[in-house]
C-alpha cells in the first residue's frame, strides 16, 4: 500500500470533473454494448477510450493548479444545471402539498410559502429582498 501512496504523492487525484468524466465513461461504455453490432459502437468505443485516458490523465497530473481551474470552470457551468434540477425536483415534491416554491429574483434563494393565501409580499430569507407573488 505505501508504494501507491508514493505514486499518488503530488498528484491532483480525483474531483467533481472526474467524476464527470467517469459517469461519461460508463454511459458511453453502457451504450456500447447495447448498440453492439450498429455504427455506434465504434463511435462510442472511441469516445470513451479518449474520456477514460482524459481521467486517468487528470488524476495523475502533478499540474495541480491547472486542473482546480478546470474543475472551477466545470463546476461554474455545471452548479446551474444541477440547481435546475434540484428545483424541479422539489417543486415536484411540493405540488400536491399545502406549499409553493418561489426564487427570489435576487439572490435565486428557493422559498416555500403557504398555498392559497391570494398576492402576499414575500421576504427572501437569505438577502431579505421583498417580492409580491399570488399563492
Amino acid at each position: 500500500m505505501n508504494w501507491l501512496r508514493r505514486v499518488m504523492a503530488g498528484r491532483y487525484g480525483n474531483d467533481q470533473l472526474g467524476n464527470f468524466l467517469f459517469a461519461v465513461y460508463l454511459l458511453l461504455f453502457v451504450l456500447q454494448l447495447m448498440f453492439r453490432t450498429t455504427v455506434i459502437s465504434p463511435v462510442c468505443i472511441l469516445l470513451s477510450y479518449l474520456v477514460i485516458i482524459l481521467y486517468f490523465f487528470r488524476c495523475l497530473s502533478r499540474n495541480i493548479y491547472k486542473r482546480q481551474m478546470e474543475n472551477q470552470k466545470f463546476l461554474k457551468a455545471w452548479n446551474p444545471v444541477k440547481n435546475y434540477f434540484k428545483f424541479c425536483r422539489l417543486r415536484m415534491k411540493e405540488r400536491s402539498g399545502t406549499k409553493k416554491l418561489y426564487r427570489c429574483p435576487k439572490c435565486h434563494q428557493t422559498i416555500r410559502v403557504p398555498k392559497g393565501r391570494g398576492k402576499i409580499a414575500i421576504s427572501c430569507p437569505k438577502c431579505r429582498f421583498e417580492f409580491i407573488k399570488k399563492t
